[in-house]
């Protein structure tokens, strides 16, 4: 008699399954399944966890996987840990790589709706003598109220990044709507005498209105129907009460990505300064057109390959961004618009 199969309860135990069976390649995934019995090895459990560090933006070791617990127990092991790190003041920023004496030091900003730990593919490939160190969204992983535009992010940021490095040269990196926080903090230091030898913008988004958003689906490009009213009240609700309420991982992450993307379609970003470089994925593409018509010059734009969020972890993608953060060469410096 084969066991019953119990479907998740919970939207964190829908997100468990989802990455449990995409990596496994097994459906449907019960709650009381171990993901050991159904062939889980060390390198399928990390890739699980890239996934669930993507998906719910929170730090997740290979300690949630010890004494082969079911996946409901594991959903209630990270709501328990989320709960308690919530209540406590934990810093936005995070040390991803800490050598004894660091010769450089790599400032990277995530995107909307993602945890500072969507860069540990970047970190894991940095040299050994590199400082890696990220920041995330404040609220989104420890209660505080969140920024709500794009130069009140950069001025928090900024003071966590001079805590850390108190003198230059920078270099600033960030993924998605990262990308204009970096570029904000790289004005805040220009303003204050401090030199910026190098900002990256890992495909940075411009103009176009994401149509995933609720907050703005009536500007949305295409034929975009609005979601239901209920559901654009409640999302509405949670955006209003973001940093300040708790809502299990998978709603906290989208909640503040509809936040992030909130700010980002109300952004107006400038030229970029002559040490910047954007590259842009190839899900993409027409992003490079955009960054070209006004904003930075064609030599400061680069494809790379892969998707939007496979840049941060494939290691061909992960090699180019390292070699894109090296000095940028003064020579663009009258060409810039």
């Amino acid at each position: 008699m084969t066991e019953e199969i119990v479907l998740a309860a919970t939207p964190l135990e829908e997100v468990l399954a989802d990455a449990w069976g995409t990596v496994l390649g097994i459906e449907p995934i019960s709650r009381h399944d171990r993901f050991a019995e159904l062939g889980g090895t060390s390198l399928a459990a990390e890739k699980v966890l890239v996934l669930l560090r993507r998906r719910l933006a929170v730090d997740l070791g290979a300690e949630i996987l010890v004494g082969k617990p079911t996946l409901a127990e594991i959903g209630a092991r990270i709501e328990t840990a989320q709960r308690i790190r919530f209540t406590r003041h934990t810093p936005a920023h995070r040390r991803l790589t800490n050598p004894e004496s660091a010769t450089s030091t790599v400032h990277c900003f995530a995107g909307a709706g993602a945890g500072s730990v969507s860069f540990l593919g970047l970190a894991s490939m940095a040299d050994p003598d590199c400082s890696v160190i990220a920041y995330q969204a404040h609220g989104l992983e420890s209660r505080a109220v969140p920024s709500w535009t794009v130069r009140a992010h950069a001025r928090r940021h900024l003071k966590s990044l001079l805590r850390e490095q108190h003198e230059g040269p920078y270099t600033l990196l960030g993924h998605s709507f990262g990308g204009h926080i970096a570029t904000g903090v790289a004005q805040l230091l220009t303003e204050q005498g401090k030199t910026v030898e190098r900002l990256l913008l890992l495909d940075t988004v411009l103009k176009g209105i994401d149509a995933a958003s609720v907050a703005d689906y009536r500007q949305a490009s295409g034929s975009a129907s609005p979601p239901p009213l209920s559901q654009r009240l409640r999302t509405h609700l949670r955006v209003a009460t973001a940093g300040v309420v708790r809502y299990s991982p998978p709603v906290q992450q989208a909640t503040f990505w509809e936040q992030g993307i909130r700010v980002q379609n109300r952004h107006q970003p400038a030229p970029l300064p002559p040490y910047a470089r954007v590259l842009v994925s190839d899900e993409n593409a027409e992003q490079a057109e955009r960054w070209t018509g006004g904003l930075a010059i064609p030599e400061q734009v680069q494809r790379i390959s892969g998707t939007h969020l496979s840049v941060l972890s494939d290691p061909a993608a992960l090699a180019q961004i390292w070699s894109a953060l090296a000095p940028a060469q003064p020579s663009l410096d009258k060409d810039m618009p």
